[in-house]
Formats: C-alpha cells, sequence, structure tokens
C-alpha cells in the first residue's frame, strides 16, 4: 500500500471534462456579458436620446406604416399619421330619419399630437428607476405599447354639426285648425313634430367617439301641437249647430232668410293653446241686411204745395233701421255662439213722412198753360228734344247740370237759340241739403258763372236735385238771385217704365198751369214726347 497523498479530484478528473467545465464558466460568463450588453446597450441608448421614445415603443391601434422602427426614427411623423388616421376615421351618424355619414374630424375632434407626443417621451423615464428599466426591456422587446389619449371634440364645431343635423331633423308641430267651406265645418287634426335633443346629442356623439363607435343614434324628441283637434271639436260643434239653425231676419212683411255660410262668415274662430273662441261679426251679414232693405226701403215723395195748393200729394216713405239691425245681429250671433240663438230677428222699420215742399210759382205763377220742364241735361237726347220742340212749335224750360254743360256747350247755346228757357239744376246734381252752407252756395254761383261764360245769361230759374230743399238751399238761391221751381206733374220718366206709361201719366195728370217734369238722359221720353204734345193739345190745353 503506496503512502504517497491522493490526487486531487479535478486533477483527477479526465481533460474534456476539465475542459468542458472551463467552457461552460466562460460561456456563462459571455452569455452574461452579452445579456447586460444587450440589456445596458439600449437603456443606455435611450438616456442619450432622450427626443426620441424609448427603443422598440410602439402606438396602439396605429395605421400601416406606423411600427416600432417609425415611432423611434421619426415621432413626429408617426404622430402626424396617427392624428390624421384619427381626424379621417368614419362614423356613421342618424337621428330619426336623417342619416349622415361624417368624420371625427366633422364632429371636432382636437388633435392629439401634443397629448401622443408627451405620452411618447415619458414611456420608460417619467417613473422609478426599476420601473423605467422594465418598461424600457419591455418596449425593446415589442411588449410595450402607448394607447392614443383620449380624443375630445371641439365643442364649437361639435355644436355646429348638431345644429346641422338639428335643421334636417326639426320638425314644428302642425297646431289644428278649423276650417269653413260654405257650410262645412271641419277639423284639421294636430301633428307632432320632432325635436333634436341638442345636450343628449352632444353627449352621445362625445360617448361614440371616446368609445370608437362606428355608427350613432342621436336622441329626439316629440314636440307637441299648441292647439290640439280635442281643443277645437267642441268649439268646431258649437259651430255646426250655429250654421244647421235657420236664421230669418224680418221686418214686418218682408223677410230674407241668412244662408249658413254667411252665419259662419259671421262667427269667427280665434285659438290658442288655451282654447278656441268664437266671435261675431255682423259686418259679414251686410249683403243679408241689404237684401232685407232693398224690400223693405220706399224713397220718399216730397208734398209740393204751390200757393196754398197741394200740387203734389208725394208720398210717405220707409227705411230699415239698420242701426237696429246690426245690434240684434249682434246679440243673435253672441247667443249662437253659446249653442243658444233664435230661429228668427225682427228688424224695426222707421217711417219717413213726405215733407212739404213750398213750389215758387216763379214764372209759372197764375198761368193756364201747362209747362214742359227737362232736368238733368244736356245729354245724348237734349238734340232730338229740342228737334221735336221745334218740329211741334213748342218751348220748355232746361234746368242744366253744370258739369253737363261743359260737356254739351253747343246744345246749352242751342236752348237759348231756340226760344227756350234756361235754368240751373246745380253743378254736380248733389243733394244739397246734405252739404254744408258753403259747399251748396259753391254749387249755385259755380253753375251761374259756367252758363254765363257759356251763353252770356244769367238764369235766374233753379231747380234743385230731387226737389230737396231747406233754409240753406232757399238762402243760396237768394243770394244768387233765382226763384226755386218744382213741379206738379212726374211721370217718373226717370224709372224707365215705358214711353206709353210716360205719355199716359203725364195726359192724366195734367191740369191748366201744370208743371211736368221730365228728363233728357232717356229714350222712353224722347218716344213719348210727340203724343204727349199732341195728346195735351187734343185736351184743350195750351203749351208754352
Amino acid at each position: 500500500m503506496s503512502t504517497t497523498d491522493p490526487k486531487p479530484p479535478d486533477a483527477a478528473a479526465p481533460w474534456f471534462r476539465r475542459v468542458g467545465r472551463r467552457a461552460r464558466v466562460i460561456a456563462a460568463i459571455v452569455v452574461g456579458a452579452v445579456v447586460v450588453l444587450v440589456l445596458a446597450g439600449p437603456l443606455a441608448l435611450n438616456t442619450v436620446l432622450d427626443d426620441r421614445p424609448v427603443i422598440g415603443l410602439s402606438i396602439a391601434g396605429a395605421p400601416d406604416g406606423v411600427d416600432r422602427w417609425a415611432v423611434w426614427s421619426d415621432v413626429d411623423q408617426a404622430i402626424h399619421a396617427v392624428a390624421d388616421a384619427q381626424g379621417r376615421r368614419a362614423i356613421t351618424v342618424r337621428a330619426a330619419d336623417v342619416r349622415q355619414p361624417t368624420t371625427w374630424a366633422d364632429l371636432g375632434v382636437i388633435d392629439p399630437s401634443p397629448r401622443l407626443r408627451d405620452a411618447l417621451l415619458s414611456a420608460g423615464r417619467d417613473g422609478g428607476w426599476w420601473s423605467d428599466v422594465v418598461t424600457q426591456t419591455r418596449a425593446f422587446w415589442g411588449l410595450e405599447q402607448i394607447a392614443p389619449p383620449t380624443p375630445r371634440l371641439d365643442p364649437g364645431v361639435l355644436d355646429a354639426f348638431e345644429t346641422k343635423i338639428a335643421q334636417r331633423v326639426d320638425a314644428p308641430a302642425t297646431d289644428a285648425s278649423i276650417t269653413v267651406d260654405g257650410a262645412t265645418v271641419d277639423v284639421v287634426a294636430d301633428k307632432a313634430g320632432t325635436r333634436l335633443d341638442g345636450t343628449a346629442s352632444r353627449t352621445t356623439l362625445t360617448d361614440a367617439v371616446r368609445d370608437g363607435r362606428p355608427f350613432v343614434a342621436l336622441p329626439t324628441e316629440e314636440v307637441s301641437a299648441r292647439i290640439t283637434t280635442q281643443t277645437l271639436t267642441p268649439t268646431a260643434d258649437t259651430l255646426r249647430a250655429a250654421a244647421a239653425q235657420p236664421l230669418v231676419l224680418g221686418a214686418g212683411t218682408a223677410a230674407v232668410t241668412v244662408p249658413p255660410e254667411h252665419l259662419l262668415a259671421a262667427l269667427p274662430i280665434t285659438a290658442t293653446a288655451d282654447g278656441a273662441t268664437i266671435g261675431v261679426d255682423p259686418a259679414a251679414l251686410s249683403d243679408d241686411v241689404a237684401a232685407l232693405a232693398a224690400d223693405v226701403d220706399q224713397a220718399v215723395r216730397p208734398r209740393i204745395v204751390m200757393a196754398d195748393v197741394v200740387v203734389a200729394p208725394g208720398a210717405d216713405g220707409r227705411r230699415l233701421d239698420r242701426d237696429a239691425a246690426t245690434t240684434a245681429l249682434t246679440t243673435e250671433l253672441q247667443a249662437r255662439a253659446t249653442g243658444q240663438g233664435s230661429p228668427r230677428i225682427e228688424v224695426p222699420v222707421i217711417p219717413q213722412p213726405a215733407p212739404v215742399q213750398e213750389a215758387t210759382p216763379g214764372a209759372f205763377a197764375g198761368d193756364q198753360t201747362v209747362h214742359l220742364t227737362f232736368d238733368d241735361g244736356p245729354g245724348a237726347h237734349t238734340e232730338q228734344i229740342l228737334d221735336i220742340l221745334r218740329d211741334k212749335g213748342v218751348h220748355a224750360t232746361f234746368y242744366v247740370v253744370g258739369e253737363r254743360a261743359q260737356r254739351y256747350p253747343d246744345s246749352v247755346r242751342r236752348i237759348l237759340a231756340e226760344g227756350h228757357r234756361l235754368g240751373s239744376h246745380s253743378m254736380t246734381h248733389a243733394n244739397l241739403p246734405t252739404l254744408t252752407p258753403a259747399k251748396i252756395r259753391a254749387e249755385l254761383a259755380d253753375t251761374q258763372a259756367l252758363l254765363l261764360d257759356i251763353t252770356g245769361v244769367r238764369p235766374t230759374a233753379f231747380r234743385p236735385p230731387y226737389g230737396a230743399v231747406n233754409d240753406d238751399v232757399r238762402a243760396a238761391a237768394a243770394a244768387e238771385s233765382l226763384s226755386i221751381e218744382l213741379w206738379t206733374v212726374d211721370p217718373e220718366d226717370w224709372r224707365q217704365p215705358g214711353a206709353d206709361v210716360v205719355r199716359d201719366r203725364v195726359l192724366a195728370a195734367a191740369r191748366p198751369g201744370s208743371v211736368v217734369l221730365l228728363h233728357v238722359l232717356h229714350q222712353d221720353t224722347v218716344d213719348a214726347l210727340p203724343e204727349i204734345i199732341d195728346g195735351l193739345r187734343a185736351k184743350g190745353l195750351a203749351l208754352d
């Protein structure tokens, strides 16, 4: 047995084992060094290039072409690409029946570039040392991403977009209304409108962009009509009842039935949100009152007295009391507006006694001759009448109207030239008692001046239009040295009853000294004149 020391274990191991163990240690050292270099290198580089994102950092959801290398090599261009893609992002907006494809840019998305840049440059740098090392390491291995900041919308642009959508969506409500077509009353139903809920819509759009939704439905509100069908229906029923009940306007034996459509026109509607009211408009029934008046009214014929002798008995007249009619109709319409009313209204009639007019004998005083007189000329038939008088050897008195004398001055001159008498009939044929004293004087004075200018003769005879006189007319005539001359026989040829009727009325009424009233404006008078002259002579009556 040997007494030498044993060999160390390593020394005793095979050479290849000894080499493998060394290699492994070396390899481990090399690997460790490589790892340290790999890890420390980027960390060091990130520290030096602090104006760039850490190596390997990417942007979540970035468009094509914006990879980790693009982010690190040109961060501004990468941010611009992300911002541009965000603005072009499509979203479809719907509200009621409106569908509007648009983009985030149209909604006013705010450029995310400043915030995204801050986020990229601060990632892996603004935390604790170990946190930054972990973040940079994860970034290096492609495990770290930065999400773009939450998109925000510019309030002004968003409001403008919401306003445009509202202009297309908003539809006002249609109020109910009552229509009247003739005697038919209908209610046109109300219709609800639509209104975009602006505040809620802006919130909805903001949330949709934040969540990245491709479609968003905006809330709308129903707009109720201010005036509803329910509000107007009772009023329409009242109108129908008012039109269904007949209304007769009576005055003595005369009567007029008011048509339903006239009644409805006299019951105007005023509608508000609080309800509808029925007004009254008696003026809408003026045609019906006029129709009743046409049956009732009778013109007054003056009672003419000459030298205490009644030469024309005249006739009383009557007139429908229109003021009373208006009052009665107002009361009736008010009653019908409340669902009541009467079937007939009695309107009072105002009697009009015939006025007594004193005729001035003038040139006819104490004369037994029948005097033919002609009013309202000269006119289209004056020349024919002058021809007949000339052929029959008769003279007459012509009371001319100043305005007509201006148009036919030659006829005026012929009247005097052929021996007829010329008188005044005022300037405009006005109803003189209805005028002021100054206007009455002007009517007479202007006519006198005109006739003097045309003929060189100043008339002394005056016949007032319609035979209407009062103290002012008498004073104006006296101031012009005019005698007021009326008539005793009036065949009413101005009504054009026919030549035979005019002839017979004159012949039946004529007496010695009669003054016959005729007019030059009607063919009936022209046709009757030859037989009037012949008939008077046949009765033994003398003519001028």
